[in-house]
């Protein structure tokens, strides 16, 4: 099915459009969403959302990038303000937390690892990796996250973000030396 044919059976509601447009989608909106929410519940839960906003703006779809494109450009817009939101929530939490504890339930926050430490296991690892790459600044974080996790090439991430080629590039890079930075603590063996 072509994209015109696939905006076009949308807009009509025809259920093989719209079954094809799900199959075909899925995976990819999920992944995409889980990498930037770090919570697999909420990635399934809002690509629900994705789907329906997907359904009810596809006639406003302009044909100016690719139909892949543009469900990208949904899925990253969604995911960062979901992302936002929770940060919201977490910090009204902490608040909340804050001025309810009382002394006698302090925890011991753990240092650093260090090099006499055993090795981090794989799930550890991809926490601290997952942690580092949420830190990055939002345009970094999304061209990263699209070129690593997603396979996209840097001309479909220029498509997605709609920045230039070269902008992507450099967004990649930034970031890469920003994870760097970042992680040469928990893994000395990339030091370079």
């Amino acid at each position: 099915m072509t994209d015109q044919e696939l905006i076009e059976g949308i807009i009509r509601r025809d259920r093989s459009a719209v079954q094809f447009l799900v199959d075909q989608y899925q995976k990819q909106v999920i992944r995409t969403a889980h990498y930037f929410l770090q919570d697999m519940q909420e990635a399934e839960d809002l690509s629900q959302e994705i789907f329906i906003e997907v359904l009810g703006s596809a006639r406003h779809f302009r044909g100016s990038a690719r139909f892949s494109t543009w469900i990208y450009r949904i899925t990253v817009n969604k995911s960062l303000n979901q992302v936002k939101k929770m940060n919201r929530n977490r910090i009204f939490s902490s608040l909340g937390n804050f001025f309810r504890t009382d002394t006698s339930h302090q925890t011991v926050m753990s240092g650093p690892v260090t090099p006499g430490k055993p090795v981090l296991e794989q799930k550890e690892a991809q926490r601290i990796l997952a942690n580092a790459v949420s830190m990055l600044p939002d345009n970094q974080r999304i061209a990263f996250v699209l070129s690593k996790y997603d396979d996209l090439s840097y001309r479909e991430i220029s498509e997605v973000m709609n920045v230039s080629i070269s902008s992507v590039e450099s967004l990649i890079h930034r970031a890469k030396m920003t994870l760097q930075k970042k992680l040469v603590r928990y893994f000395p063996e990339y030091n370079k």
